[in-house]
């Protein structure tokens, strides 16, 4: 995971990538979100726009998207 962003009782983890189109590259930025056994947040933020909101409960969203709200 590259990133974990925390708050007096919040956390957010945070994978980065350029694309989740491949299915070995989806499958390696998943896998350590999936390992967290907890009920905080996972997301996925890459710079491709074409694939599902979510995967196995992990949100993946674009980065401008992400960036612009």
């Amino acid at each position: 995971m590259d990133f974990v962003a925390t708050s007096a009782c919040e956390k957010l983890y945070i994978q980065v990538t350029e694309s989740i189109m491949d299915e070995s590259v989806r499958e390696r930025e998943l896998k350590p979100l999936r390992k967290i056994q907890n009920n905080y947040e996972k997301l996925v933020i890459a710079l491709s726009k074409d694939f599902d909101d979510y995967y196995d409960g992990i949100r993946v969203e674009n980065i401008v998207d992400w960036l612009l709200k």
